[in-house]
């Protein structure tokens, strides 16, 4: 008998999905039927989604209105570079048009950063190509060519899709989707095929603008001159994330733009509008912030630009936002450098650092991260804190507790790197400095010279000594003027101004540098500037305090920032808060019901008003992969139950049969479960919770917690189940401490 055949017996619709699609031997509950591809991906069904490029026009053959509809919403969130949703959209025209070859092309499309499952979704669009019209037959042919296993480099194969959908063009000129999908092909190519005309390119956006002036491809024409000229952009800035106001990244685009013209209070909102939509998705989706593509790198840019605008409570409140968020071993941990929690911590340091805020510092830094580049990071801070209020003491204990941090060996991957380049290299050639050593030693130099400045016994010349030392490392060069008037070595410090940043808080240390170097005429000059950019500062920072003292000095009469600069290019934009909110908040937890092994009706809230529950949804014992996650999870119950955390398991399986968990924990006949078992063969629970396949019918893992106000505070929904225990404790416990 087949190891799922009791599972078979309960689920009727994969019984019949399995005549199309045999189980092989080693497939697993929450596996495909369809192969690998499908089991990555967006699983639930799609929804029609406001706004997601409505001039859109992708006519495909088929005759069912809503596959369409869903089919030109995921051509719209192709242009967004919306691929996870975009997917969904074209899963969901599979599963209403079957035979719709456009549908794999679609899901293909949408897998443009990941070869392997583009391929299988190219394969699948190649098999249905005889029910497809001609013009799709070119369409599909165009990721055929692309894809063909044969020797053709990379530029060759980017040169061909070109080609091919140049033919598209040439056929039928007034098609704006292949003109469209011709400019971003050319742009995606820049690496292996360069592009030899930017102007040649932006004349097509022009054709594709005249035909449609609100089509998404305005998000192309920014990327098109970020790097070289977005002034070019400008006016796509301005209605790039109209044309698509329900995808997050097309409000993101323009703050690159904006950014680049120096136009900080325009890029915030366009940032801020993005982070909005994203979080306003997350919420009614379930999904987590780190798996959604571009998130973090938005926020941390936000961060940033609040700071560029001197919006330090703004800046802070966000990073601890980020901080805050949940992690996911494979979306968002510490050592993941691009990600929300490290991006959290790294901006949260730097604006506290960058706005004096050393009581806030000092309370941050007194937590250890976890994680040893944090840890340096967070050390080096905890000196410069200790600095600012004369406590010797503790640079002290974070001299010695930086010294101290152990830093992890060089990755494998490097190690081959090494080994291949010195392969090819007849020379010796001097080993290059980790970067993470490379930042401990410039952290432990900086704390010296700070211990060294607040040591009276110190001579000047071992103060001067160890200052000079600072001068190749990272220390931003506001940070060793500061230090220079310190030690009352005026020359120094003013010799520094030349190289001070231009931004606000650049410009206010160059203005109060320069005025405690007696240049008064140049501090005016260089506070000139400052007012300018400060017209958004908070006006209780420290820096801020000490401005309006020095605008009394410089006889300066009224409020000394400018205004807030009047802009008529800025384009057309709705009500920030409309787009949702500002930081991530979890979502309201779904309600479900279930039976107890002794049949008793129970609901989801019977447990959570008692104290947060992890709720591991599993599909029965006789999947090896739920058991390994059952007895994970047993082996841990004590741990989680000492945390004030319950743990439920939930099971398909019908009372009768779940029972049999007990032999794979090898528990004796009057030992208790670890935790309570609980039974829905009606799956309404699954589907409540979302650890169900809607397109074919199949139940899925899904591991929850659900905090006592009954909010979803992580989550995990998969083919596979979740087995970390260790990590589920530890997130749990930090979740649920913010």
């Amino acid at each position: 008998m087949h190891p799922m055949w009791p599972i078979l017996l309960m689920r009727p619709a994969l019984i019949l999905l399995c005549l199309a699609f045999p189980l092989y031997a080693d497939e697993l509950p929450g596996h495909s039927a369809h192969g690998e591809a499908f089991n990555e991906g967006p699983r639930q069904a799609a929804v029609l989604i406001p706004g997601c490029g409505d001039a859109v026009k992708f006519a495909i053959s088929t005759k069912k209105p809503e596959a369409q509809q869903f089919f030109t919403q995921g051509v719209g969130q192709l242009h967004g570079f919306w691929y996870y949703e975009a997917e969904r959209s074209f899963r969901q025209v599979a599963a209403l048009d079957p035979d719709c070859a456009m549908a794999y092309w679609g899901m293909a499309m949408a897998n443009v950063n990941t070869e392997k499952r583009a391929k299988a979704f190219t394969e699948k669009a190649v098999k249905l190509k005889d029910k497809a019209n001609a013009r799709e037959k070119q369409w599909i042919g165009m990721l055929e060519t692309l894809y063909k296993d044969d020797k053709r480099d990379k530029k060759q194969r980017s040169l061909d899709c070109i080609s091919d959908l140049e033919n598209l063009v040439q056929d039928d000129p007034k098609d704006i989707e292949a003109k469209a999908f011709l400019v971003w092909r050319i742009w995606f190519s820049r690496t292996e095929a360069p592009l030899s005309s930017n102007q040649a390119v932006d004349a097509l956006l022009d054709q594709i603008f005249a035909a449609s002036p609100n089509h998404p491809a305005h998000h192309y024409r920014i990327h098109l001159w970020d790097q070289s000229k977005p002034i070019r952009a400008l006016a796509s800035g301005a209605q790039c994330g109209q044309t698509a106001p329900g995808i997050a990244h097309m409000w993101h685009m323009p703050g690159h733009t904006f950014s680049k013209l120096k136009r900080p209070d325009d890029a915030a909102w366009q940032q801020e509008a993005s982070t909005r939509v994203d979080h306003a998705y997350m919420i009614r989706s379930f999904i987590l912030p780190d798996q959604i593509h571009n998130y973090a790198h938005n926020e941390e840019w936000l961060v940033r630009t609040y700071n560029d605008l001197g919006r330090a409570k703004d800046a802070s409140g966000l990073a601890r936002s980020l901080i805050g968020i949940p992690r996911h071993p494979t979306h968002n941990t510490l050592d993941k450098q691009s990600t929300s929690s490290s991006y959290g911590r790294t901006r949260l340091i730097e604006t506290l650092i960058k706005w004096e805020l050393w009581d806030d510092l000092k309370a941050f830094t007194a937590t250890p991260a976890g994680q040893p580049s944090h840890d340096v990071t967070r050390l080096r801070a905890s000196g410069l804190a200790a600095y600012h209020q004369n406590d010797a003491k503790l640079i002290a204990a974070a001299l010695k507790e930086l010294e101290a941090v152990k830093l992890p060996d060089k990755p494998v991957e490097a190690k081959k790197a090494d080994s291949t380049a010195k392969a090819k290299s007849d020379k010796p050639s001097k080993p290059a400095e980790k970067p993470e050593l490379k930042a401990k030693n410039n952290a432990i130099a900086e704390l010296k010279a700070l211990a060294a400045i607040l040591d009276a016994k110190k001579s000047k010349a071992h103060q001067n000594k160890l200052l000079e030392a600072l001068k190749d490392t990272d220390v931003p060069k506001e940070r060793l003027a500061s230090y220079w008037l310190k030690l009352d070595s005026k020359t120094k410090a003013f010799d520094l101004t030349k190289n001070f940043t231009q931004d606000l808080a650049g410009l206010a240390a160059k203005t109060e540098v320069l005025h405690a170097c007696g240049k008064t005429e140049d501090a005016k000059k260089a506070f000139e500037e400052t007012r300018k950019l400060a017209f958004a500062m908070d006006r209780d920072l420290p820096v801020a305090k000490r401005l309006d003292t020095l605008a009394k000095t410089f006889a300066i009469t009224g409020d000394w920032p400018a205004a807030t600069p009047k802009r008529t290019d800025s384009g057309t934009r709705p009500s920030i808060t409309s787009l949702g909110p500002i930081h991530w908040q979890p979502p309201a937890a779904p309600l479900f019901e279930a039976l107890t092994l002794d049949h008793k009706p129970v609901k989801s809230t019977d447990f959570i008003s008692k104290k947060p529950t992890l709720f591991m949804f599993y599909l029965g014992h006789d999947c090896g992969h739920c058991v390994e996650q059952i007895q994970a999870f047993s082996k841990a119950a004590a741990d989680f139950d000492k945390a004030g955390i319950q743990l439920v398991a939930v099971t398909l399986e019908p009372t009768q049969v779940a029972g049999k968990i007990r032999e794979k924990l090898s528990l004796k006949k009057d030992q208790p479960l670890p935790f309570p078992i609980l039974c829905d063969s009606s799956l309404a629970s699954f589907k409540a919770v979302r650890a169900y396949d809607d397109f074919e019918k199949e139940t899925l893992h899904a591991t929850l917690l659900i905090d006592s106000a009954n909010k979803l505070r992580w989550l995990d929904i998969s083919w596979q189940p979740f087995s970390d225990a260790k990590f589920a404790l530890e997130e749990s416990k930090r979740l649920l401490r913010f």
